[in-house]
């Protein structure tokens, strides 16, 4: 090992023990590609990661031929791919969350007719890790790995909510750090009402007309919640029913799903 293999930490940065250029250079990609709505071209991607394309192309290239990023059909522009947030999927945590809630997500939307789809906290972003689709012709419904704010979604407010502390904690200073001028003190009022009334029913921060209906999944380890339950609520002129017979089937799946973890 040389010299080079350590990087010098400046007044202002945090101490760096080793470096690994290649490996940040991938991660940079990723990282750059993970926050575009669109694909992006060879050249949008050195300009994002603050490299040349001749110093990109390899890297690109190889993340591509593993299954990381994907080129789009017709042009010459890359997206990223499902691949890594699947490999998180595999983490024994979240493959434990999932086996266990399935089949009470499948017994809400079979006794209701919605869809529910379940999120975990990733950063300050919800990320949504399974899903269950509408019995009925019609129905709103994410896509697992869906990933939106935590602070403009149900299922975020629902996991800020009855997050443990010391987690809410972290979640806040990530949020500080995404946005300095957040107003904390407006959030934690609302969360609290939220907490008190154990459950979320909110205008959708995402889409029209939709109201989202989320209620916690707790775990006794944790002291908290470590995923959302939530159904996009829309409705409907035929068969009609009031979210409030929807929040009580929802909350009797998230209990189910929690006692189902604290046996694990």
């Amino acid at each position: 090992m040389t010299d080079a293999d350590f990087d010098t930490p400046t007044p202002d940065a945090p101490e760096r023990r080793y470096s690994a250029p290649a490996l940040e250079k991938g991660l940079d990609i990723l990282e750059f590609l993970s926050e575009c709505r669109e694909a992006q071209s060879l050249q949008q991607i050195g300009d994002g990661v603050g490299r040349t394309k001749g110093e990109i192309f390899r890297m690109v290239a190889v993340l591509a031929e593993r299954g990381y990023i994907e080129r789009t059909e017709g042009d010459d522009r890359f997206r990223v791919t499902d691949r890594l947030f699947r490999l998180g999927l595999n983490h024994p945590v979240n493959r434990s969350l999932v086996e266990t809630a399935l089949p009470f997500m499948n017994a809400f939307s079979d006794s209701t007719g919605y869809a529910c789809h379940l999120a975990v906290p990733s950063g300050t972003q919800i990320a949504v890790i399974a899903r269950v689709e509408s019995t009925s012709h019609i129905g709103f419904t994410v896509r697992i790995g869906y990933r939106q704010p935590l602070v403009l979604t149900g299922s975020g407010h629902c996991l800020l909510a009855f997050m443990s502390a010391r987690r809410r904690h972290r979640a806040y200073e990530d949020l500080r750090r995404d946005d300095a001028w957040i107003d904390l003190d407006a959030l934690t009022l609302s969360l609290d009402t939220i907490r008190a009334a154990g459950m979320v029913q909110r205008p959708s921060g995402i889409s029209e007309a939709v109201i989202d209906l989320s209620v916690p999944i707790l775990d006794s380890h944790e002291g908290g919640a470590i995923a959302a339950l939530t159904c996009p609520y829309l409705r409907m002129k035929q068969n009609p029913q009031e979210p409030e017979a929807i929040l009580a089937a929802l909350s009797e799946a998230a209990r189910r799903i929690s006692d189902g973890l604290s046996l694990d």
